[in-house]
């Protein structure tokens, strides 16, 4: 199986239809299976659509309906007029950038169910505090896989309250005993895997269940996912590792690698993709 997660920055990137029509030409040519995507937005003041694609989730808070120019939308349009067909799902978790309704997806060759939930404190939709995680339950060869795409905040804010701390908790929260064995979370989480007592070293401590698929693949290549100063970071050069694939202790990864980073792929948004090439059958953790 393979799997894919990308921030994609949508609409707020230079010419975002050309990097739209570039990520579909790499999307066609890779053939994913499942794909987890963040800052995926809309206009605000769109007109609503439907689509018999799309899969709407349970929601334990605000809904917020599919515009017409919804990139996930206009992503899997495109991507079926090259004959690859996804069922999807789109969660808002808050306006972003005034103007847009922001929020996360996942996007699957299987159908599934979905739910959403929110994780952070902040629950008011005009907050970029209010974060959601998006939860897929993917039947594949008769075994339940469970695919979560995040959108996680920073360590913490400037009033030093410990905000991912709480997201990583809630998002334990909902994931049942019974998902753990064939279990995938991907995202944006905006913690580094080098900084002390932090994001990465709490999701060790308190989730002894997944490892990081950089570290457990069997061949990784890249590492860094954004490499300059970025929303939230700003004042940060350097290169920093703050997209996952997180999985099931008993799943064998065989390959890590960094997408649409310029080499391979052009790049289309300010963080880079990761992709990981996993083996559905299960190994003793």
């Amino acid at each position: 199986m393979k799997v894919l997660t990308l921030n994609t920055h949508s609409w707020m990137e230079e010419d975002p239809y050309g990097k739209l029509e570039s990520l579909v030409e790499s999307l066609a040519a890779e053939a994913y299976d499942i794909i987890a995507l963040q800052e995926v937005n809309q206009s605000m003041d769109g007109d609503v659509i439907k689509d018999e694609t799309f899969i709407s989730p349970r929601e334990d808070q605000l809904i917020v309906p599919i515009k017409e120019d919804n990139f996930a939308y206009l992503l899997v349009e495109k991507l079926k007029e090259k004959g690859l067909s996804y069922y999807w799902s789109w969660a808002a978790n808050h306006i972003g950038y005034d103007v847009y309704d922001e929020g996360v997806a996942v996007l699957s060759r299987e159908p599934f169910k979905a739910e959403s939930h929110l994780i952070s404190r902040a629950d008011d939709y005009a907050s970029h505090y209010t974060r959601k995680v998006l939860k897929a339950k993917i039947e594949r060869s008769g075994k339940r896989w469970t695919v979560m795409s995040a959108h996680y905040s920073w360590w913490k804010n400037d009033q030093e309250e410990k905000l991912f701390q709480h997201e990583w908790e809630q998002t334990l929260a909902v994931i049942q005993p019974d998902e753990r064995e064939r279990l995938i979370v991907m995202g944006d989480f905006n913690n580094e895997p080098q900084t002390d007592n932090e994001g990465y070293a709490l999701i060790e401590r308190t989730a002894p269940f997944i490892k990081d698929s950089f570290k457990a693949a069997g061949t990784s290549i890249g590492e860094a996912t954004v490499e300059r100063a970025i929303d939230g970071w700003e004042g940060h050069q350097d290169h920093k590792r703050i997209d996952y694939v997180f999985v099931g202790n008993g799943i064998q990864v065989n390959r890590y690698r960094v997408v649409f980073d310029g080499k391979a792929q052009p790049v289309i948004s300010d963080h880079f993709g990761v992709e990981a090439m996993i083996n559905e059958k299960l190994t003793k953790s």
